[in-house]
């Protein structure tokens, strides 16, 4: 009897080890993609993948996910295969070793070309996504048919002339000193406190505060309170002045492929600073502004997004 016992709990318990264990997913998944992880350069990275056709790669910014492309993702999957990945740290991606946008930018190129069957794919980012893709950009515009960037600059000195302050009180970029800082002081400070950061964080950067519910603005929080997750988010602003040394020599090769500069027109956005940025780095830009919309434009302003990416993206093919 002990021994069926033993046996039993020996079956029991190889069948727990052979279950696949999936991970709860923060954000609701879209109707026809499906969440994935998948090992890149010895990173867990997770991404949210469907459609079919031609890849378009979709980067995030800070204060994000993956989830800020999902009004975006249904539009483009019905001609393309759709890859939004949570930034290494960020998310359900693991943690890594550098943050630094040349080590972040490889690691990522590895993962888009893992997707894109040997074909050219098209690159869109949003704020730092900007930051840790412009070296494989610029490094692998082979394989790369067409760039959209929207709300940050690609890193160089400029951004030290950015104001700390200004007469209306808060300065936009605030930010950049206060994650930068050393001693994980900005973790220190908002570790607990979360939910009401982000909140702030992302209105007082919106055009559209409103169209960001409880409800989102939580998915937001409870992302970015897991420890692991809030070091990453700061470790790319603390590594940003090693960016602007190494994009120095990798701007010396301009981007000659199609590119898209999109800023917001409303409270918090770039407007047309980023595609005057942009044309200092690349020989075919087309620029355009979303009038109202602050720094978060594929929240802020869905529909217009997907008419203009979707739209710049059909060019590419006549």
């Amino acid at each position: 009897m002990r021994k069926l016992i033993k046996n039993s709990i020996l079956i029991f318990a190889f069948f727990l080890t052979s279950i696949p264990v999936f991970a709860q997913e923060e954000f609701p998944i879209p109707a026809g993609f499906k969440s994935e992880f998948q090992i890149v350069d010895g990173v867990k990275i997770h991404y949210v993948i469907g459609g079919n056709g031609p890849l378009v790669y979709l980067v995030h910014g800070f204060g994000q996910s993956w989830y800020e492309w999902h009004q975006l993702m249904p539009e483009l999957s019905k001609k393309y295969t759709v890859v939004a990945p949570d930034l290494p740290g960020l998310g359900q991606s693991q943690i890594t070793t550098s943050y630094r946008a040349t080590d972040i930018s490889a690691l990522l190129y590895h993962h888009a070309k893992s997707h894109s069957m040997g074909k050219k794919f098209d690159l869109v980012a949003h704020d730092i996504g900007i930051w840790v893709t412009y070296p494989m950009l610029v490094q692998n515009q082979k394989d790369i048919r067409s760039v959209i960037y929207m709300e940050a600059p690609i890193p160089d000195e400029s951004i030290y002339n950015y104001p700390a302050f200004t007469p209306q009180g808060e300065s936009l970029v605030w930010h950049f000193s206060f994650f930068a800082a050393k001693g994980r002081l900005a973790e220190t400070l908002i570790a607990g406190h979360e939910a009401y950061f982000f909140a702030h964080f992302i209105k007082v950067h919106a055009g559209k505060p409103e169209v960001f519910t409880n409800e989102l603005l939580d998915m937001y929080a409870k992302s970015y309170s897991k420890p692991q997750s809030l070091n990453a988010a700061f470790e790319y602003y603390q590594v940003l002045t090693k960016d602007v040394k190494d994009n120095k020599e990798i701007s010396k090769t301009k981007i000659t492929i199609p590119a898209m500069a999109i800023g917001g027109g409303g409270n918090g956005g770039f407007g047309e600073n980023q595609a005057n940025q942009m044309r200092k780095y690349a020989t075919n830009v087309v620029g355009k502004v979303i009038p109202g919309s602050g720094h978060w434009i594929p929240e802020e302003s869905p529909q217009e997004l997907n008419s203009a990416v979707i739209e710049f993206l059909n060019q590419q093919e006549k």
